[in-house]
């Protein structure tokens, strides 16, 4: 008789900083308002005007720039199978409970930035926003870490997890 255990942690997270916005946001705005004033008004913007194709085509770089940045978002799941991680749409990585060595959730100070980050002490970092997250060990040595805005549901989960295991396992 198989068991299947169908419990899972799941999160989702975007770039929602406002001040982060305000950067992305701010030179498309004034682009825009470039468009307008040079294509619409007829008034070239500046004392060097862009032509008018080149303000439309850094006009839709800023638009293009504005929607990838949009559309990136760090998936976390785990379950009885293991972690799966995507970083939409830079990373996917799945490592399955055999792999792992060690895990945990731990604080850590990372100045390197957001996005994924390769090379740091913690190994691999797939971060959007915050101060802590899954602190990853594997048996090949290998080491990543995934930030987390529900540190205490995702340490629950983890102990319930691994409890679960241990009795199956018996």
């Amino acid at each position: 008789m198989s068991i299947k255990i169908e419990i899972s942690f799941e999160e989702k997270q975007r770039f929602t900083q406002w001040w982060i916005w305000i950067f992305i946001l701010l030179p498309l705005g004034i682009a825009l308002y470039g468009c307008y004033q040079q294509l619409w008004l007829g008034t070239p913007m500046g004392n060097k005007p862009l032509s008018n194709n080149g303000l439309i085509i850094f006009t839709l770089f800023g638009i293009g720039f504005v929607f990838f940045f949009w559309i990136n978002q760090l998936n976390t799941r785990i379950d009885p199978t293991g972690i799966h991680v995507h970083f939409y749409p830079y990373a996917k990585r799945s490592v399955a409970w055999g792999e792992i060595d060690h895990c945990q959730v731990i604080p850590y100070d990372f100045v390197g930035g957001w996005g994924v980050r390769l090379w740091t002490q913690f190994g691999t970092v797939y971060n959007v926003i915050g101060g802590k997250g899954l602190y990853v060990q594997l048996k090949n040595k290998k080491k990543f870490l995934v930030g987390t805005q529900q540190p205490e549901e995702l340490e629950r989960f983890l102990t319930e997890l691994i409890s679960l295991r241990e009795v199956i396992t018996e």
